[in-house]
Formats: structure tokens, C-alpha cells, sequence
């Protein structure tokens, strides 16, 4: 079967800035729908059970946070939040709870949920404060993804660089502990996979580096550092996103002025091999692996372009394209019936 997915990219509410796609390995791209009515859908998240599609909406001074409801006639807007900060940035579900990373302002919401998904209230902000070394992107905290893993929620913070550890009691965030990671690195995002239980890996966005992590009885001990671009580059770059392929043999990352997607052998332990650096489209932010096929966004030119990927991790391009606006976030489908 075709993989399903959503997008969502930085848009008006005049332009598609959500859509539905299917990718056929030999047929390409079927949007089988593109809405409007959204403000900066940068991140776009299915529920796992219900019907329903959160989006954020990435302004400053204030965010905030919408719930869909997706029906024959097209998403039903069930009500939206302030999502406590500027430029929200980042959806988690776990437990009954949504979390928003709010990038610009620093810090991390907490939204209780109804039954049928809507949004009820906010029941927790952590304000992060702090910065790291680079005036121009750690002037302050800058906290841009949360994940919930083995009973803990994560929170990366590019700008005071480290990965803070809390616990969801009711509804409040309590702090476990954090995690330090060099001075201006600036960590974005986390990826994990099930088949490593025991490690964790983390992009960072200003030092273009990918970091292996191992469990401790403490939390988490960085193992592994290791640069994402050629030898001798002296561009401008950012790292971006970062995906563990379903069988858990490679690593992906995407480089941003590079303009190109990194993948890294993945060995039993978890430890990493060398990067395979592939060109791709410009400005390259999220993108997803379907099958044997790479999907990456060019916030740039406003497409998706398709990549077939070997064993060892080079991607060739595909004669498969699609244009959207500014896309920025790929979100697959739980199930086949929306």
C-alpha cells in the first residue's frame, strides 16, 4: 500500500499549508487533498486513535495550538490555545497530554486533551532561561522538540545546550535532571529506535554534528560525536531533522546550506558509522523515509522531491516531485481509515 502522510509548511490562510499525500514507489505523489485556513502550520500532528489533526501556529509575540477534526468535507476546526510562547514549533503526544515547544520565548507547554481529542486547557509552562555561546541563535533559551520516552519527557534546548529531563505528574512538569552537550552545538531534535533500547541520538542544529547517547542509571552519557558535513566544507550550515529508518540500520540527518542528507550506519550496539553524504534539494528541513524511498522537503522552492536509498545509505533521485508551500514537516498516518 501506498505510505499516507500529512505536511506542513509556513504558509497564509489563503494558501494549502496542509496537506495529504500518498507515495507510491512506482506511481510517486497523490495529494489527495491540500487545505487552507491555516497561519504557519509548521508542524502538523496526526492522533494516533482518533481522527483528529493538531497543527501549530508559528507567530510571535503569541502562538498557538489548533485541533481538527478530519472529515469527508475536510478538517473541522475543534478549537485552538494560545500556545503559551512565540513561534511554537513542535507537537508530542503521550499520555492524554499535547506537548508544544514554543522556540523563540524558551519554553514548554502542556495541554490536557478530551475524549474526542479536542483541547482543553493548558496545565503546565515551563519557562526555560538561560543561553550558550553564539550571540546570534543562543541569546536565550530556544526549546524546539520534546519526546516521551520511558516514563520521561525530553525537551531539547538549542539555546542554553542541553536536553532537560522531566516527569508529567498530573498534568505539571516536574525536572529530573538535565543533559549537557558542548558549548554551541545548539541540540534540535532527538530520534529513537525501539530495536536500541538503550540509546538515544541527538542533531544539533549550530554545530552540524549528530551525538550517540547510552543509558545510565543517571539519565542519559554522550558516547559519540560526529560532524555531519565533508571534511574541508567551510559553508554556512545548519542541521536539521533526524530519522532512524524502520529496521533500524541507518541514521538520517539533513544539512541546510549543505544541502544534503546524511546517513550513518547504525551497528548492533547502536554505535555510529560515517556518514554517506547525498545531495538534495535546497534547504533541506524534515523529511521521511518510505520504504526504500527518501521524501525531502525544500523550504526553499517550495517541493518535495523523492530519493531511492541503498544499503549503504546514498540516496539517487527519483522522477518524483510535488509542490506545496514551503513544506517543513512530514507526519505520518497511524492508520489507513482517515
Amino acid at each position: 500500500m501506498p505510505d499516507r502522510f500529512f505536511t506542513g509548511g509556513y504558509a497564509d490562510k489563503t494558501q494549502p499549508g496542509v496537506c495529504l499525500f500518498s507515495f507510491d514507489p512506482k506511481e510517486g505523489f497523490t495529494r489527495e487533498a491540500a487545505w487552507t485556513g491555516f497561519l504557519n502550520p509548521s508542524f502538523v500532528l496526526p492522533h494516533p486513535a482518533l481522527p483528529v489533526l493538531y497543527t501549530v501556529e508559528e507567530t510571535v509575540p503569541q502562538g498557538a495550538v489548533h485541533a481538527w477534526e478530519l472529515t469527508a468535507k475536510g478538517p473541522r476546526h475543534l478549537g485552538g490555545l494560545p500556545s503559551g510562547g512565540a513561534d511554537p514549533c513542535h507537537l508530542m503526544l503521550d499520555g492524554g497530554f499535547l506537548y508544544v515547544a514554543n522556540y523563540t520565548s524558551g519554553s514548554l507547554a502542556v495541554f490536557a486533551l478530551n475524549d474526542d481529542g479536542s483541547l482543553r486547557e493548558r496545565t503546565d509552562l515551563r519557562q526555560h532561561s538561560g543561553h550558550g555561546p553564539n550571540a546570534d541563535r543562543q541569546e536565550g533559551a530556544h526549546v524546539h522538540f520534546s519526546m516521551a520516552l520511558g516514563g520521561e519527557i525530553l525537551a531539547c534546548d538549542l539555546g542554553q545546550d542541553a536536553v532537560f529531563r522531566y516527569r508529567n505528574e498530573n498534568g505539571k512538569l516536574k525536572e529530573l535532571g538535565r543533559v549537557a552537550f558542548p558549548a554551541g552545538s545548539g541540540p534540535r531534535h532527538l530520534a529513537f529506535s525501539p530495536a536500541l533500547p538503550d540509546r538515544l541520538y541527538c542533531v544539533a542544529e549550530l554545530s552540524s554534528q549528530v551525538f550517540a547517547l547510552t543509558r545510565t542509571v543517571e539519565g542519559w552519557r554522550i558516547d559519540q560525536a560526529l560532524s555531519l558535513l565533508p571534511e574541508g566544507f567551510t559553508g554556512e550550515n545548519t542541521a536539521a531533522a533526524i530519522h532512524i529508518t524502520p529496521d533500524a540500520r541507518l541514521l538520517l540527518c539533513s544539512n541546510r546550506g549543505h544541502d544534503s542528507i546524511a546517513a550513518l550506519p547504525l551497528a548492533p550496539d547502536g554505535a555510529l558509522g560515517a556518514p554517506v553524504l547525498s545531495p538534495c534539494v535546497a534547504q533541506p528541513r524534515d523529511f521521511l523515509v518510505c520504504g526504500d524511498h527518501v521524501l525531502v522537503g525544500s523550504q526553499r522552492d517550495s517541493l518535495i522531491r523523492a530519493y531511492q536509498l541503498d544499503a549503504s545509505g546514498r540516496l539517487t533521485e527519483a522522477p518524483f516531485a510535488a509542490e506545496l508551500p514551503h513544506p517543513v514537516c512530514f507526519s505520518q498516518l497511524f492508520t489507513g481509515k482517515r
